[in-house]
């Protein structure tokens, strides 16, 4: 998502030329809606090491990438498999972050062009910017992304909008894919009450495939009269964010989806700066702990204080976003 405004930035700079994105599934399904997106190519790395497939299918991919005679080949994602895809696909030109700037710094050794970048605390949006424009991009920043939602995801939001009547809701998503990001289940049931008691505002639980044990545990604690939830995949979620008024959620996709799609937000921050992965939009609102994380960006924490934050903190941030 923080990706797409550097691939439109590309695709207007080189009028005429193709941009081709590699991206691992189920992110295809979100891009194939996407503008100026010429042809998507999936590596499914995930399953090749599940399945021990490390020849026949990724030695059919590189060959008919090769085949492309790519002019230019920009690794965004900056891990040693991204990095070596990128050098697979035998582009003249690859450009990628420095080593210091990596989180696997020996994906560096992959690219023809390592770009030392500026520092300074700028957004993840920005950086990917400098990435398509080095070293440092002049433009206007945007979390734009132009996507074009398909007519069937949207008949199924609508369709349990009505059956729910949960017309214009504010939407909770307690996923994360990291356990140090999650906010309590049982404070997103907490606010999920709050809002609807007190706002008289419809309110709806988000959750993908492998979320479900999440919204068991919210309507736990909602019961005898559990919040409204039912599951989207990416599509759906975004046709689910044009049809809502507010989002709140933690350092996760589907904030910053909201985000690529105009939808307010209210963002639940633990081991995150909100300047660099927070909403791009200086309009939303953030709440974080009062004390600095000790380990941002970890997935394990032996100190994980950062996300005890009231759930009072974040009603009132609703309240803020929402200009009630």
């Amino acid at each position: 998502v923080h990706t797409v405004p550097a691939q439109q930035y590309l695709a207007r700079r080189h009028p005429g030329s193709e941009v081709h994105w590699l991206v691992e599934p189920p992110y295809d399904q979100l891009l194939a809606h996407v503008s100026n997106i010429d042809k998507i190519w999936k590596a499914d790395t995930k399953r090749w090491r599940k399945k021990l497939i490390f020849f026949s299918e990724p030695k059919s991919l590189v060959r008919e990438l090769r085949a492309e005679r790519f002019d230019l080949a920009i690794d965004f994602q900056g891990l040693v498999k991204s990095a070596i895809l990128t050098r697979l696909t035998g582009a003249k030109r690859i450009i990628g972050y420095d080593r210091d700037w990596l989180r696997e710094p020996l994906a560096a050794w992959f690219y023809t062009e390592p770009i030392q970048i500026e520092n300074g605390n700028r957004h993840h949006i920005d950086y990917l910017l400098d990435l398509a424009d080095p070293p440092r991009f002049q433009g206007r920043a945007s979390a734009e992304m132009p996507l074009a939602i398909p007519v069937e995801a949207t008949a199924y939001i609508a369709e349990h909008l009505d059956r729910l009547r949960a017309n214009n809701p504010v939407l909770l998503n307690p996923g994360a894919g990291w356990e140090t990001k999650r906010w309590p289940t049982e404070r997103f049931a907490e606010l999920g009450q709050m809002i609807e008691e007190r706002l008289g505002i419809p309110v709806i639980i988000t959750y993908g495939p492998a979320e479900r044990h999440l919204i068991d545990s919210i309507q736990e604690h909602t019961r005898p009269s559990p919040l409204k939830a039912f599951p989207t995949d990416l599509l759906q979620l975004a046709a689910l964010c044009r049809q809502s008024r507010l989002m709140v959620a933690g350092d996760t996709g589907p904030l910053h989806l909201a985000v690529a799609l105009g939808l307010p937000t209210v963002a639940v921050l633990g081991p995150a700066f909100p300047w660099r992965t927070g909403p791009f939009n200086k309009s939303d609102v953030v709440i974080q702990h009062d004390r600095t994380c000790p380990h941002p960006y970890k997935r394990t924490c032996n100190e994980h204080f950062c996300m005890d934050i009231s759930v009072e903190q974040v009603f009132k941030g609703v309240m803020q976003r929402l200009g009630i």
